[in-house]
Parts: C-alpha cells; structure tokens; sequence
C-alpha cells in the first residue's frame, strides 16, 4: 500500500525516537509548574507550622506537603542549571557569562528588594537602618540564615560555581566524575551535618538543592546532544515517584498510626534534613517526567501559554512573594493561613511582580544594548 506523502510525515515523526531535547521544548512550562508549586506550597506550609492538627484545611495541606512539598525548588534549580550549561556552551565567554547572568538577577533585586526589605525592615518590624542594609546586601542568609529570600543568595553562589561544575560535566568520562562529585558532596554534606549541625540547618534550604542543580547542567549536556531517552531512564524516572509515593506512606503512617521497627529507622532517614532534601531531589526527575507526558497530551494552548506566562516571570514572582507573604506575617494583623488573605497575597504578588518583570526588563534592556560607535570628526 502506498501512504499519501502527509502520512508518510506523520508516519516518520511518529517513529522518531524520544530525545532529551523534550526538556528544552517544554521548558518554561516546567518553569511556570515550578513557580506555581512553590506559591502554593508555601501556604500549604505555612497551615501546617502555624495552625493545630485537625480539621479539612489541615489535612489536605498535610497532604499537599507529603506529596508534593517543595519540590518546585528542585524543578526551578534543575532548570536553571540545564539553561546555563546551553548558554555557556554557545558561548564560553565568562566575563559576559557572569554579566549576563547577575544582571538578569540583581537589576530586579536591586529595584525589588530595596522595597521590600525597607517595608519589612523599617516600616513593619521597625528595625534600625543597619539592620536593612544587612537584610538587603543578602549576607543575612548565609550569617543568620535569613531564608525570606534565601534563593537569591543561593543562586549567586551557584552562578560563581558553575564554570567549575560544567567542567566536570563535558569531561571525558562525565558520568562517573559528575557521579563522584555528587557522591563527595553528599558525604560533605553529611559530615557537615554531624560536626557542624547549627550552622549547617541555617543555610541547608541551600547547599543540599546544589546536587540537583548540578544534575540539571548534566541533563543540559543530553538535551544539547539531542541524546536518546532510553528505557532505562523511564525506569528511573517511575522509581523516584515510586520512592516518593513510598516515602510519603510511611510518613502518613509514621506519623498517625504505626510502623515495623524497620520502616521506623527508613522514615527516620526520609525525614531527616538531609534525607528529606535528597529525596526531594530523586522525586523532582520523576515529577518532571510526569510533566512532560502531561504536557505533551495536553494540547490547550492556553494551559501552555498560562505556564509559559509564570514562567516567564517566575523569578519576579518568587521575590514578589515571599516577601509579601512575609511582610503580611510580620505586620501580624491578617491571618496568612486564611485562604482569603493568601488570595489577597497572591493578587498583591502577581500585580508587584508583573510591574517588576516591566521595568526589570527595560532597565536589562538598556544594560545590554550594544554601545553605539563613536561617530567620526
């Protein structure tokens, strides 16, 4: 039977082997997932730190966190890592590397977070001027663990990082260097944790999600090579959402019924700092995958171009956030946890972050236009 020269493309494309590629077509979807996930994730949250145990409210957030928790950071880190390993190659220019990349950060910090901490610092908490010069030159993080802007500390150092990590990553044998240097991380992480466990607990929201940002620079060398998705990495997909779905079992149990004494030591480990973390990181390559199959599935192009839209802005929206979730806490007058009043927050955050994607974006812009030539005399 001879197929229509239309069937016949379609018949091809169809036949064509899945690729890595799939993570950068969909990429600012995955973005806009992220970004959402964190939002809502910070008020489930914030139901289950500053409310009691019981009722409807509390126990969907409680499941919210089991299943899903933050795991948006990973996602977000992951894709960041995978976006500089793409520019870095096309370009291996450091200087303008690391233009490009602090400018893209601190032009909207700077003309966010000079607000922001000034509400927080002077007007709402009524701190000396010290005090939000601290908060605004980002050091509180690592000094005093200051987490309200956390990532924008954490990134800058991942930034600094990441010629030396991309290294390793187009290495010979980059697999294994880039599995040992995870490995070494890891156990330095662990040692960190015993001898230096005070300080480690104030910046760990940080330096435990450095792993999955390195295996998004290595994820970034497959997509560029456009490399086959094999079985096998299905495979390991299914079992990290498996080991979630395992570990947010036992968690349930552990924590409202009762579990073998076997099970008790696995949840343990699960739920420590550490281990929550990189377990946190497993599940994010599963969860992505799950995106992507939904993605690809769901046609609606106004889901996509929504994703597309947060996305696009999920850095704004991240800082209009936190810190209008946080001036709202401090001030103390509204009730965070009330869902009409973190609506209230998501309005006033998506509204800021918007204008601040505007004006962020011209002020870049203008930094970036090339330099017009002096003209002859």
């Amino acid at each position: 039977m001879i197929l229509p020269e239309e069937n016949k493309e379609q018949v091809t494309k169809a036949r064509e082997p899945l690729t890595f590629d799939i993570f950068s077509k969909y990429r600012n979807e995955l973005f806009g997932i992220s970004i959402i996930l964190i939002m809502m994730f910070h008020f489930f949250h914030a139901v289950i730190k500053y409310t009691p145990m019981g009722g409807r409210k509390y126990y969907i957030s409680y499941i919210f966190c089991q299943a899903i928790s933050s795991v948006g950071v990973e996602v977000f880190l992951f894709l960041s890592g995978m976006g500089l390993y793409f520019s870095f190659t096309k370009n291996k220019d450091t200087g303008a590397f690391f233009k490009k990349r602090f400018v893209r950060i601190l032009v909207p910090y700077a003309i966010y977070g000079t607000i922001a901490w000034f509400i927080t610092d002077m007007v709402v908490a009524d701190k000396p001027f010290t005090r939000y010069l601290y908060d605004l030159s980002l050091f509180n993080f690592w000094v005093s663990g200051e987490t309200r802007l956390w990532f924008i500390s954490a990134i800058i150092v991942f930034y600094i990082l990441f010629p030396l990590l991309y290294e390793v990553v187009v290495s010979k044998h980059y697999v294994i260097n880039t599995g040992l240097l995870t490995a070494f991380l890891i156990i330095a992480m662990y040692v960190s944790n015993v001898e230096k466990h005070k300080y480690f607990k104030l910046t760990e929201i940080a330096v435990t999600r450095l792993p999955i940002f390195i295996f998004g620079i290595l994820i970034g060398r497959l997509v560029f090579e456009k490399a086959k998705i094999k079985p096998y990495h299905i495979a390991i997909a299914a079992a990290a959402v498996a080991l979630r779905i395992f570990s947010a079992v036992i968690g349930v149990k552990g924590k409202y019924g009762t579990l073998p004494e076997g099970l008790k030591t696995v949840n343990a480990h699960l739920s420590s700092i550490l281990g929550n973390r990189m377990e946190s990181s497993v599940f994010s390559v599963g969860f992505m995958a799950v995106c992507l199959v939904l993605l690809i599935l769901i046609k609606w192009k106004w889901l996509h171009g929504f994703l597309k839209a947060a996305g696009g802005m999920s850095l704004e929206l991240y800082m209009a956030h936190v810190t209008v979730n946080g001036i709202i806490r401090t001030e103390g007058t509204l009730d965070i946890c009330q869902p009409h009043v973190y609506l209230l927050s998501m309005v006033i955050s998506v509204s800021a972050a918007v204008l601040l994607h505007i004006v962020s974006g011209a002020v870049i812009s203008k930094i970036n236009a090339p330099k017009a030539a002096p003209s002859a005399t």
